[in-house]
């Protein structure tokens, strides 16, 4: 074919080209269109249910993520409820410590929660003396239990041979203690400081 011959051109309007990539809000193809249910945008029971579309007569899949729920949201701290698996200080507040004045550890503090605080040198134990005192048990060497209800700690025997004194005494059964007072658990003595009690409790805040 000569250079005068005619050849074939494909031409597209300047405003095919110039069309924005993203559809507009009439846009007319059907499978863009995703109608959300108030169950969804909310977070309900079907936010991430699948839920078919028709468009065009073939029927499409939807699979719809709702945004998450503000934080804070319907949560209300319940100081008897089980501690969740998560756990986290928000749903496990502090209400006291056992700081170590004397022996292995001396300047070291060790946090107590809501119900029964064991006692040991364990990393198991929810108030874990584990600062080289081989006197103390591994496991439940003495209890510790904070009683939101009557608002009082109370010591009692663990399972260790070794005996517990408190303020000087030999711990013999379930004992009251008092923010201030002294507990004697092998060569280490500490001291214990309650934060919740009558005058305050973190059930009052909610």
């Amino acid at each position: 074919m000569s250079d005068n011959d005619e050849k074939t051109r494909i031409v597209r309007p300047l405003e095919q080209l110039q069309r924005a990539a993203t559809p507009e809000s009439d846009d007319a193809d059907e499978t863009r269109k995703v109608e959300r249910d108030d169950a969804t945008m909310t977070g309900g029971a079907d936010a991430h249910s699948i839920k078919p579309i028709r468009a065009g007569g073939e029927e499409k899949t939807v699979l719809f993520r709702p945004s998450p729920n503000r934080a804070g949201e319907g949560t209300m701290f319940n100081p008897l409820a089980p501690k969740s698996e998560s756990g986290g200080a928000s749903e496990d507040p502090v209400v006291g410590w056992l700081v170590v004045v004397k022996g292995p550890g001396r300047g070291n503090a060790v946090r107590l929660g809501y119900g029964w605080n064991s006692i040991g040198r364990d990393a198991s134990q929810r108030a874990c003396l584990d600062f080289g005192d081989s006197q103390i048990s591994r496991l439940n060497h003495a209890k510790m239990l904070y009683d939101p209800r009557a608002r009082k700690f109370t010591l009692t025997l663990g399972e260790g041979t070794n005996p517990t004194y408190v303020r000087g005494d030999a711990l013999l059964g379930p004992t009251e203690v008092l923010s201030g007072d002294r507990i004697q658990l092998g060569d280490t003595e500490v001291l214990f400081l309650g934060l919740c009690g009558e005058t305050f409790d973190w059930q009052d805040n909610t």
